[in-house]
């Protein structure tokens, strides 16, 4: 084990000149891992928990690390969880109050990049939690094994066998503490070590052999998928939207994973296939986020509507009016027939206008009479002549004067407030956008 371990340092340059802490629990597996790298001379400091759930074993496996490491003058760091009322008030079961306690104290020391956490999980652990993963229903990454490097998180055993570890430790005589809680069948993992793998071991030779490159054909087309997804999930979250075209050039199963930045997972996938089969228009609303069918694209948004009955002044006197992520920049020019038309500028006749101003977003009944138009039209209407998706609709703003409207932003000005040769004073607004 001493060879294979110098040969997954000199392949793995991670752990050089780095501060490295080791996830300490007193059992075969992680002293095995100290011994290790201090038989090659690679400092670390032990972080123990004690999670007081085993009565006087809970106290003698952390005076056994304490022990340990002054005898071999390792800095060592301890802590004492108070683990069964942290599961009551934050209503997690045993387990899951110890990895939460144990992981935001592990996560503590790992404050800068050049931290990193080791832990001594084996192939038999990644074994394990394949096939908890596979019973929970997971997708491809759960069943990709335990990760060598991850978060700062190291695990230098990942290629070494329980029997491996076992074996090394008694030729060399190094002492553990044994946890008689591995013993219970209680726990889904106990069982699976216990009797599932076993079994399966008895039906195929070299199991832990077949298991180890099952992991890592898994692994290469996790990381092949998410190489190839992520120019466009970059796009998706930039622009939070996407073509159904190019949606469908990708299998049905692998669309959740287009937008896992917006919290969508395995179990949202039929509902999101429901949402881009269904009619334009058509919105579902997953986690914090709204997905809308428009046409032949998906747009999302944010799970909050405007308040379609809030209203801001614009005074004579105003050049700047903040509207959340943009911004109304106004001016009063002198006429000039090299105006720079553009969509997000409203050239208006400043002699009718009414101050203040008012600015809102539209609603329902709402009219403007456009450019060359005698009568009026209502706003709804041009929203959807325009082909304006619903959520931008939502957010639609409509500039008033004495409650007629002069502007409808980005869109289109009043014709009764346009400028004209005779105009001598123009108000500019200009809408930006952040």
């Amino acid at each position: 084990m001493y060879k294979a371990f110098e040969q997954y340092l000199k392949s793995n340059t991670t752990l050089k000149n780095k501060i490295l802490f080791l996830a300490i629990s007193g059992g075969v597996d992680s002293m095995v891992l100290s011994h290790l790298l201090t038989h090659f001379n690679i400092p670390h400091t032990l972080l123990h928990c004690n999670f007081q759930l085993r009565g006087q074993e809970s106290e003698e496996d952390e005076q056994f690390i304490i022990q340990y490491a002054k005898a071999n003058q390792l800095p060592f760091e301890t802590i004492k969880f108070d683990t069964k009322t942290y599961s009551q008030t934050n209503k997690l079961n045993t387990q899951e109050a110890a990895r939460e306690l144990r992981h935001n104290w592990f996560k503590s020391f790992l404050k800068t990049d050049q931290s990193y956490l080791l832990t001594a999980h084996h192939l038999d652990d990644s074994i394990e939690t394949f096939f908890i993963n596979l019973l929970r229903g997971t997708g491809l990454k759960g069943l990709t094994g335990i990760s060598t490097n991850k978060n700062n998180i190291i695990r230098p055993l990942l290629g070494f066998k329980k029997s491996e570890i076992i074996d090394f430790a008694n030729q060399n005589n190094i002492q553990f503490r044994e946890d008689k809680s591995n013993a219970s069948d209680n726990y889904l993992r106990n069982k699976l070590r216990h009797h599932i793998i076993p079994n399966l071991k008895e039906l195929t030779g070299n199991f832990e052999g077949k298991m180890s490159t099952l992991f890592e054909d898994l692994s290469a087309s996790s990381q092949f998928i998410d190489a190839t997804f992520l120019d466009l999930k970059n796009q998706i979250k930039s622009n939070q939207r996407l073509n159904i075209e190019v949606l469908n050039t990708i299998p049905e199963s692998l669309w959740h994973q287009l937008f896992s930045d917006f919290g969508l997972s395995r179990k949202h996938n039929s509902e999101l296939i429901k949402l881009v089969y269904g009619n334009s228009g058509a919105i579902m609303t997953f986690n914090s986020y709204r997905f809308l069918k428009d046409r032949h694209q998906i747009i999302i948004s944010n799970n909050t509507k405007p308040k379609t009955n809030s209203k801001l002044s614009i005074s004579k006197n105003d050049s700047i009016v903040k509207l959340g992520q943009s911004e109304l920049k106004i001016s009063t020019i002198p006429y000039s027939s090299t105006l720079d038309f553009k969509p997000n500028i409203a050239y208006l006749n400043a002699d009718k206008l009414v101050f203040p101003l008012e600015i809102r977003t539209w609603q329902q009944g709402d009219k403007i009479q456009p450019l060359g138009m005698q009568g009026s039209k209502l706003i709804s209407d041009v929203l959807t002549d325009k082909k304006i998706n619903q959520f931008d609709k939502e957010n639609q703003y409509v500039i008033t004067s004495n409650q007629n409207i002069i502007w409808l932003v980005d869109l289109m000005i009043s014709n009764a407030f346009a400028i004209d040769d005779k105009t001598k004073s123009i108000l500019k607004i200009e809408h930006i956008k952040y």
